[in-house]
C-alpha cells in the first residue's frame, strides 16, 4: 500500500486512541494517508524513492522489505486456497516497471517452482513471459490496460446503441480477449 496501513491488529488502534490519544479522524488520516510504504520509508509513498534509497537508508529498505514480505504472503495465501499456481502475473505501475521487486518475489516463491529468467525480467516490457523454460508455472508481465476494461463495460451498458462491431474492428483480437 502507497499510503494505507494495510492488514493491522485491531489491538493497536486501540492503544493508539488511549495512549497517543489520537481522536478518530487522527487516527482516520494516519491508517489512510500516512502509512504504507510512506509512513515505513518516511520519504515517499511512490515505490521509486524508497527504491532509490535502498543503499543509504534503513527505513526505506524497511519499506522495501515490508512490501515484497506483504506481496509474497498474499501470493501464498492464494496459492494454498487454489491448491497450486498456473500463472505468477505482475501488472500496473510496479508490477510492469519494477525489475527488483518481481525479481525479489519471485525469489521468495522458488519453493513453488517458479524460476525467472533474469535477463527476460531487467529487458522486458508488458505483455511478456519472464520465467525460463524448466519454471513449473508462467512468470508473465502483463499491462494493465485499464482503458480497454472500461471500454468493454461502457459497450456492454450501451448495448447496440453504438455498433460493437465499428468499434472493436478497430482493436487487436488478443486485446479482446478472442
Amino acid at each position: 500500500m502507497a499510503t494505507r496501513s494495510g492488514t493491522v491488529d485491531p489491538g493497536i488502534l486501540i492503544y493508539l486512541l488511549r495512549h497517543k490519544e489520537l481522536d478518530v479522524e487522527e487516527l482516520d488520516n494516519a491508517l489512510n494517508h500516512k502509512s504504507g510504504l510512506l509512513g515505513i520509508s518516511g520519504t515517499s509513498s511512490d515505490l521509486r524513492q524508497p527504491l532509490s534509497e535502498l543503499p543509504h537508508n534503513p527505513d526505506a529498505r524497511l519499506a522495501v522489505d515490508v512490501y515484497v514480505r506483504r506481496i509474497v504472503q498474499t501470493i501464498g495465501a492464494m496459492v494454498a486456497t487454489l491448491g497450486g499456481i498456473d500463472a505468477l502475473v505482475f501488472t500496473a505501475g510496479v508490477g510492469e516497471r519494477a525489475a527488483k521487486i518481481r525479481k525479489w518475489v519471485c525469489e521468495k516463491l522458488k519453493y513453488l517452482g517458479l524460476e525467472l529468467d533474469s535477463a527476460a525480467n531487467e529487458n522486458c516490457h508488458p505483455d511478456a513471459d519472464i520465467a525460463t523454460a524448466a519454471s513449473t508455472a508462467r512468470i508473465l508481465v502483463i499491462a494493465t490496460r485499464e482503458d480497454l476494461a472500461i471500454m468493454r463495460e461502457t459497450l456492454q451498458l450501451l448495448g447496440s446503441s453504438i455498433s460493437r462491431n465499428s468499434v472493436e474492428a478497430k482493436i487487436p483480437a488478443p486485446l479482446l480477449g478472442k
